[in-house]
């Protein structure tokens, strides 16, 4: 026996999904467009991959929202993706065009220029005569760099505190209706407006590399520069996250350029290179005035005995004479407290047999 089907049931049904997708906010399908959080909101999600890594496949979708790509589809990165549930997924391509237009040129985004610029600096795959470099899984990718940070926004009202300037929201109301874009198109522009990073979090980004003796010694570098970075003044500084100190990106960099198009130090046109070193120090953001001899002093002191052998027996010496001076100085505070707090201590003197008192004798 066939049944007919309710159509009143279904009637209802319909409807209810239809007032329940009304209900929902519009920012939710901006950003999850593809439903990909049906699953990726659970925290414990996760897979042991192809070669025996686990791979933690939870989204936070608070944090994303408030990162620099929170615009960006699920889709437009992981191009791969066609079917929920779907096979593992391939790994993300950054040179895509993703559906965010650039307004200059009112065409498709794509970060395929920022390519050309990484090929010719010191971080390439390919030499200066066009062959591929050894140890090409050495050199850092897009997402050695880039974890995808948080907006910092910078306020401008009265510099008074960081974040969300309120006046400038009342600025951007008067054309603009939609809360949205106003927050997110603020976010954008004075993020980018200032450091994205503390100078102490890129000097932890470039030691990923740069302090791993393995990475070192196989790409012929000085080992331990950026925890030398550390013990300079604009290390310690750095540590208690002042964000006026020089970091690396703000040395190594030529100014006005991408630091995507960092250069050897044995490169003319690099900052780092030995004759173009003071127009670093000298810039109007540091030491204006200074001459060209600050900047002959050694950024990164190794303390190596084959690496910077002046610095390091100068050290030697000092630890040497802060020691026998301090050491000796310190024992004889030592006696000296012990004879206050025990005025009558006295050591038995071997061959003392007739029980006289020392001035009898």
């Amino acid at each position: 026996m066939r049944l007919k089907p309710d159509f009143r049931y279904i009637f209802f049904l319909v409807l209810f999904f239809c007032l329940f997708l009304f209900s929902i906010p519009a920012d939710v399908f901006s950003a999850d467009i593809g439903n990909c959080l049906l699953c990726h909101k659970y925290p414990g999600l996760s897979r042991i991959d192809e070669e025996g890594k686990l791979r933690l496949l939870f989204v936070n979708e608070s944090i994303f929202n408030n990162s620099v790509h929170a615009k960006v589809k699920c889709g437009d990165c992981h191009t791969d993706i066609k079917k929920i549930p779907h096979e593992p997924a391939k790994k993300v391509d950054c040179l895509t065009e993703c559906h965010i237009i650039e307004p200059a040129s009112e065409k498709k985004f794509s970060h395929k220029d920022v390519k050309t610029f990484l090929e010719k600096s010191v971080h390439g795959k390919i030499d200066i005569a066009g062959k591929s470099k050894k140890y090409v899984k050495d050199l850092p990718t897009c997402k050695s760099c880039h974890d995808n940070p948080l907006y910092r926004p910078l306020s401008f009202y009265k510099m008074v505190r960081p974040g969300i300037s309120e006046a400038a929201m009342g600025r951007c109301r008067v054309c603009h209706k939609t809360d949205d874009f106003i927050f997110r198109f603020y976010n954008h522009i004075t993020t980018r407006l200032h450091k994205i990073r503390s100078p102490k979090n890129i000097a932890e980004m470039c030691g990923r590399c740069h302090n791993d003796p393995n990475i070192a010694a196989r790409h012929q570098l000085p080992t331990q520069v950026v925890s030398a970075y550390g013990e300079t003044f604009h290390g310690k500084a750095a540590s208690f996250l002042s964000e006026r100190i020089p970091d690396c990106l703000d040395c190594h960099v030529r100014l006005g350029e991408s630091v995507h198009q960092m250069l050897s130090h044995e490169n003319q046109f690099s900052p780092t290179y030995e004759n173009n070193k003071s127009t670093i120090c000298s810039r109007l953001e540091c030491h204006p005035k200074a001459s060209p001899k600050l900047a002959s002093y050694k950024v990164h002191p190794v303390f190596d005995r084959q690496q910077s052998p002046k610095q390091f027996y100068f050290r030697t010496f000092f630890i040497i004479l802060t020691g026998g001076t301090l050491l000796p100085l310190m024992g004889i505070m030592f006696l000296e407290l012990t004879r206050r707090l025990f005025p009558n201590l006295t050591f038995n003197r071997k061959g003392k047999s007739d029980g006289k008192p020392d001035d009898q004798d």
